[in-house]
């Protein structure tokens, strides 16, 4: 019997044997394994979801809080408020959207009680009603993360990847998953670098258009696609991805622009000039040594830009030709690491991020494990039990903290030191530079050269790859 699956029993797969079938394809195990962890997600979310109006609920200690029900009943949804709000939007606009269309939903498929004159009530009938409709939508974007890390990960040309299992079963989605809407930008921006990987860039830049219309972090990741993209593939290619990501983002935004331009402006000087909270380093420097910074959104701010134009134009100088990947990693990396704040949700970046660059035991593991405490430890904290006012053990929430910041940097300098010595990276193989590249691994080879324990390079090694020249060397 010859059983790939195990080859103890059998031996290893034949060099010219065609894996098929059920149980060598990725995807149907990656759906269960995602179903089942995103309904013990909204099963632990049940208890923590009010069904009357005055229920009080602990949702930090029960550590199942989230945005969704406490925002529709705090926001006045359910009396026909709209969440974009008048002085400034209260949400990203296609998230603005997203609420709109699932209050609609509500009212017109569930008639859920939404007016002007609802009683409280009717209100926390109503949010019912919008958490459940907003957490299967959650869960579709959840599939189709998985379905595109299928495509992004490890994998052999026309077969889906393998990795799509480590998205599918994260304990990071277990426990961010459905504390706000991020699992929405998170999957248009997995979207769009599965356009980028197939090598249409324009599809790229309207997908990564519309998730930068849905929050923040993909306009990094537009950065980091534009500067992979005119390093390595030159300006014309630059341009047809970066103006069809602009055209889609001032499309989305222009009826909100020509309606209330002030109100757009304030949102997105919101984001940038927020002040140091929950979960930065900087928070911690403040709580153990007195360090404030004053306006330290817009200082972080100004530091992040001088970091990454000071690391861009390295990478110009010096010929570097980053995967994408990579250079998406050390955006979203950099990013959270300079920012003012850290609401746990964001590890939903770093999980993509990661994926996507250094998809390895030890990294996977050390970021689950540190996000997760983390995760614990700042409703600890929110709740009461881990701050010096009731005695509890704050110093927990502080390590919770340097761990997730030391793991963070370790990963962020691991992926620079792959783009600085392409050689050492393992994602590259001789036949592929880049496995989400596309058109940008057009005349590129890689240069691969094993460590010490491979021995001296002997000509069956060689032949397996094609001798580069100078200008080809990734």
């Amino acid at each position: 019997m010859k059983n790939a699956l195990l080859p103890g029993l059998g031996g290893p797969m034949g060099r010219h044997a065609t894996p098929r079938g059920l149980w060598f394809n990725p995807l149907p195990w990656a759906f269960l394994l995602a179903t089942g962890l995103f309904l013990v997600l909204f099963l632990r979310h049940v208890p923590c979801v009010q069904t009357t109006a005055h229920q009080e609920i602990d949702m930090y200690k029960m550590l199942c809080y989230t945005d969704i029900q406490s925002s529709f009943l705090s926001q006045g949804f359910g009396r026909g408020q709209s969440p974009l709000g008048s002085a400034t939007m209260l949400f990203a606009p296609l998230i603005a959207a997203a609420i709109l269309v699932t209050r609609k939903t509500a009212t017109a498929v569930f008639d859920a009680p939404i007016r002007r004159s609802a009683t409280l009530a009717n209100e926390v009938d109503a949010s019912v009603t919008f958490f459940a409709i907003t957490a299967v939508g959650l869960f579709a974007c959840f599939l189709v993360l998985v379905a595109c890390v299928a495509w992004l990960g490890r994998r052999r040309p026309g077969r889906p990847s393998w990795d799509a299992l480590l998205v599918a079963a994260s304990p990071v989605v277990l426990a961010v998953g459905l504390v706000n809407w991020d699992l929405v930008p998170v999957a248009f921006t997995a979207l769009g670098l599965v356009q980028v990987a197939r090598g249409r860039l324009v599809e790229a830049g309207i997908v990564l258009g519309l998730a930068a219309s849905a929050g923040t972090m993909p306009i990094g990741v537009v950065l980091a696609v534009l500067v992979v993209a005119g390093l390595r593939g030159g300006w014309r290619k630059a341009l047809l991805f970066i103006v069809p990501a602009l055209v889609t983002f001032f499309a989305v935004h222009l009826p909100l622009l020509m309606q209330n331009f002030d109100r757009v402006y304030m949102y997105y000087h919101g984001e940038i000039n927020r002040e140091t909270s929950y979960g930065s380093l900087w928070y911690v420097l403040q709580l153990m040594f007195g360090l404030e910074l004053r306006s330290s959104g817009s200082l972080l701010f100004v530091v992040l830009l001088l970091a990454l134009g000071s690391f861009i134009a390295y990478l110009y100088v010096t010929r570097k030709r980053p995967r994408v990947g990579s250079m998406v990693a050390v955006v979203i990396f950099a990013t959270l690491l300079l920012g003012p704040a850290y609401p746990p949700q964001s590890a939903l970046w770093l999980l993509l991020a990661l994926v996507v660059a250094r998809p390895y035991k030890p990294e996977m593991a050390a970021l689950a494990l540190t996000q997760v405490l983390y995760y614990i430890a700042i409703w600890g904290w929110l709740g009461g039990w881990l701050t010096t006012n009731q005695n509890g053990p704050y110093m927990l929430y502080w390590a919770a903290i340097i761990l997730h910041v030391a793991v963070e940097v370790w990963i962020l300098t691991e992926v620079v030191s792959d783009i600085v010595q392409p050689a050492r990276d393992a994602l590259r193989t001789p036949d592929l530079v880049d496995p989400i590249g596309g058109v940008l691994n057009d005349g590129e080879v890689a240069v691969v050269v094993p460590g010490p324990e491979a021995g001296p390079l002997d000509e069956d090694y060689l032949a397996g790859f094609e001798r580069p020249t100078p200008a080809k060397v990734g």
